[in-house]
């Protein structure tokens, strides 16, 4: 396993940059158990008065880091999740492969009792013959991750296991899934599922498609009557007749014509 790049940037945060100089560069020091450091937390080949790049340190740091993931792998033998490994390795990076392969913390993890583990970091907190508060807080830190766990991923992903759901979509629900997954001529054909309008909206439909005809129409003869007066003419003669002629039979009392008797 690889940790991750959140995990690196904490062991940086853990272990902090030293000793900068004012260019950017940083120089060897002793940490508080009087081990020479440099960078990162790198001691691998640090002696006094060496100094390093800002570059020179991050490849030392890619460098080592690699070492103690190699070695976390090599003595856990349970499976373990990204957070878990990340905090192994961030605890070995501090302590030493040594001292995690001989810890209570290992046995624990091995054994598959995660919980007691967790536990054991909070033991790890002296250097140089007392109890450190920057040590303190990083073993909290660990012990935190380790038994967090992974979170899903953000993005959204297919299940390869689908159940069904207890309740059928609506069918207006149906109707916009169909056409946001599989294009409008799906969505049609979902549509003509749906139950048919109540009569008062059919009848109000047809009502405007009437008016918007007739409109049209009205338009029409208009403009014909610019260009042809007779014509149209004779046209709004045949079209009132036919619309208003069986009202007229309908409606209009019937007239007797003749003599009075």
């Amino acid at each position: 396993m690889k940790i991750s790049e959140a995990m690196r940037n904490r062991v940086k945060g853990y272990e902090g940059y030293h000793r900068a100089l004012k260019n950017g560069d940083c120089t060897a020091y002793r940490c508080p158990a009087g081990v020479w450091t440099i960078g990162w937390g790198s001691t691998e080949g640090v002696r006094e008065g060496l100094v390093w790049s800002r570059d020179e340190a991050e490849a030392a740091l890619t460098r080592e880091l690699a070492k103690f993931e190699t070695g976390v792998d090599r003595l856990v033998t349970v499976d373990m999740n990204q957070n878990e490994f990340d905090a192994l390795v961030s605890f070995a990076y501090n302590v030493g492969l040594g001292a995690l392969g001989s810890s209570t913390l290992l046995k624990k993890l091995n054994k598959g009792d995660r919980a007691g583990a967790a536990k054991e970091f909070a033991k790890w907190t002296r250097g140089g013959g007392r109890v450190l508060p920057g040590l303190v807080s990083r073993r909290a830190s660990e012990a935190a991750l380790f038994v967090k766990p992974v979170a899903a991923p953000d993005e959204p992903f297919m299940p390869q296991s689908v159940e069904a759901s207890k309740e059928p979509m609506s069918a207006p629900t149906a109707a916009v899934s169909t056409s946001a997954v599989v294009g409008p001529a799906a969505a049609v054909t979902t549509a003509s599922m749906l139950p048919a309008p109540p009569d008062a909206v059919t009848s109000t439909v047809s009502n405007v498609d009437m008016w918007r005809t007739l409109g049209e129409t009205v338009s029409g003869l208009a403009n014909l009557a610019v260009a042809k007066p007779l014509l149209a003419a004779a046209v709004v003669t045949a079209i009132f007749g036919f619309i208003f002629g069986p009202l007229l039979k309908s409606y209009l009392p019937k007239i007797t014509w003749g003599a009075k008797s």
